[in-house]
């Protein structure tokens, strides 16, 4: 007797798993929660043989209102009711996003085999940031299972917590993409990103060999000063308009540097907890009679000479820099004055004399879309060395839609 046509058909998942290239969806809402990063991936082969053929990618801006909503779940007065509901309705925003810019391409959701979804991160706490009793935890909200349900596609999400689980730091987690992707033989290459958090990969030639950490507060500090120096018109410092206005504050800029954080050892991350709106208002309060554009180019060297201070001692022959701060030019122009004669660059250039379609702005979409992928196939994709993780981990949590189909090929 023959078994029924559904029985005999492999579940959807393992003819995926089968499939050498996968079109893969990425997505990234950052600490500084100023939008949703979209990218459309190729992706051919899993673990080190991952390779990316092809990127289509886009910011989605949040509305004023949007931001809003999302920066208030960092308060400490948010209710659990408030962050269960806000975890349902950021899912909700990141499916709609997902299916704007898929319908901007003239893609059919249904020609995406997987999503990777980073979800909002609302708190960070690794072991490096526990006081006794306390335990590692790390929350980020933007429930995948909407992701699923919304779009049809099999999407991962919730990547950090299996590296807590692990006694991990959770971050920083793309170095391992950036390894895969940009990787030189002999070539001791830096990749920085300057996002809401600064946090750089020092690449080797083994996985092994990677160095990475969160090395000091990025952009966070000033998207919290840009309201007060721009009498509340701007929402961040764009295009280094305000700080280029202002005049470096030496006394203030130590006042900074004399920072725990930075003078810890890796591995280490940080985030909001530490350098978030609290932060800022104190540093207000503090150096009240300091201009805000001369409080807000002294944080711009204050985030310089973190970045800059955390390498010099790891012999970089190079540093490409993704994320925002890749955008205002005075930030890159301390970096720049800061490490002579390393060159420091932004990242689309090295993306671009590789071939791959990957810039400043797309590149953690991008990772999110190839870990997405690991988890797929079961691939541990966190660096232990890296994070201080107890061993290797699988990234990320698989939520399937109501009805999974596959396109054949």
């Amino acid at each position: 007797m023959s078994e029924p046509a559904d029985q005999a058909q492999p579940h959807p998942v393992v003819r995926l798993l089968g499939k050498s290239r996968k079109q893969v969806l990425g997505l990234m809402s950052g600490t500084s929660a100023d939008g949703l990063d979209c990218a459309l991936t190729t992706i051919e082969g899993h673990g080190l043989g991952t390779r990316v053929l092809a990127v289509k990618s886009k910011t989605l801006p949040y509305t004023a209102a949007q931001r809003d909503f999302i920066l208030s779940l960092f308060q400490p007065t948010v209710t659990p009711s408030q962050l269960c509901q806000a975890s349902f309705q950021l899912g909700e925003l990141f499916a709609q996003g997902a299916l704007r810019f898929l319908g901007d391409l003239g893609v059919d959701p249904a020609a995406v085999d997987l999503l990777g979804s980073h979800g909002q991160t609302v708190w960070h706490q690794p072991p490096s940031a526990c006081q006794a009793g306390e335990v590692p935890s790390t929350l980020q909200l933007g429930e995948p299972a909407v992701l699923a349900a919304r779009t049809g596609v099999l999407t991962v999400g919730d990547f950090r917590v299996a590296e807590l689980a692990l006694h991990g730091e959770g971050a920083p987690l793309v170095p391992y993409c950036d390894f895969l992707l940009f990787r030189k033989a002999g070539v001791r290459r830096a990749l920085q990103n300057i996002g809401g958090i600064a946090n750089v990969a020092v690449l080797g030639d083994r996985p092994e060999d990677v160095l990475a950490f969160d090395n000091g507060p990025g952009n966070m500090i000033l998207d919290a000063l840009a309201p007060v120096a721009s009498g509340g018109t701007l929402d961040c410092d764009r295009d280094g308009q305000l700080s280029a206005r202002g005049r470096l504050q030496p006394d203030i800029l130590a006042a900074l540097l004399d920072d725990d954080y930075l003078r810890r050892p890796p591995p280490k991350s940080t985030g909001r907890e530490r350098y978030g709106r609290s932060f800022a208002e104190a540093l207000l309060a503090r150096f009240a009679s300091c201009p805000p554009c001369d409080l807000l180019r002294t944080a711009v060297a204050f985030t310089a000479h973190a970045i800059a201070d955390s390498l010099r001692p790891l012999g970089i022959a190079e540093l490409w820099v993704s994320g925002g701060g890749g955008h205002n030019p005075t930030l890159m122009a301390e970096l720049q004055r800061l490490l002579a004669p390393v060159p420091v660059r932004p990242l689309t250039a090295l993306g671009q004399s590789l071939g791959l379609a990957v810039d400043l702005d797309n590149k953690e979409a991008v990772a999110f879309a190839v870990l997405a992928v690991q988890a797929l196939h079961g691939e541990p994709a966190n660096l232990p060395q890296v994070t201080g993780a107890r061993g290797q981990a699988i990234l990320g949590k698989l939520c399937l839609p109501p009805r999974l189909t596959l396109r054949p090929g």
